[in-house]
């Protein structure tokens, strides 16, 4: 089963193949993610991590077709993200694109061109846990700004 960690950052993963573009972290493959196509041939990897990464990128439509083009049939993409809304998000600089529990529906991932990709599971991640105790969230979170800290995002790849 072969394991691909993009944007690896300081977490290097042992028996996953560690991708970064960094000079100051230890990788097994220095690639900026916003060169394509990537350095790897189609249908290679089972699994796929993007931590707190496809935030960075300019264009992150095109990097998960990229990830569709490196991965097999049924591998499992992993994104975690943070929300639009959380402090982390709005009070970084580097960050190129904002998501929301709503960026991958079925009707996004059509229009994105990225249908490959089937939706298994949407959640909110907690860094503080009490905020999961806050009633009424999801109506309440336009008006709790911060409410959100960061998303999970768990795809399968279909290529049948």
């Amino acid at each position: 089963m072969k394991k691909l960690n993009l944007g690896c950052g300081e977490e290097y993963r042992t028996g996953w193949v560690n991708v970064d573009c960094r000079n100051n972290v230890k990788v097994d493959v220095k690639w900026d993610l916003e060169k394509f196509p990537y350095p790897f041939k189609d249908n290679q990897f089972d699994e796929v991590l993007m931590g707190h990464v496809l935030e960075h990128l300019i264009d992150p439509i095109r990097v998960l077709r990229e990830i569709i083009r490196i991965s097999k049939n049924k591998a499992k993409v992993i994104v975690e993200v943070p929300h639009a809304i959380s402090y982390a998000n709005i009070a970084s600089i580097q960050h190129k694109a904002n998501f929301t529990e709503n960026s991958f529906t079925p009707e996004h991932l059509k229009e994105y061109d990225l249908e490959q990709l089937k939706l298994i599971k949407n959640e909110f991640v907690y860094k503080n846990k009490w905020k999961r105790f806050i009633p009424f969230r999801g109506h309440l979170k336009i008006f709790l700004n911060g409410v959100y800290d960061d998303l999970l995002f768990e795809f399968i790849v279909n290529k049948s």
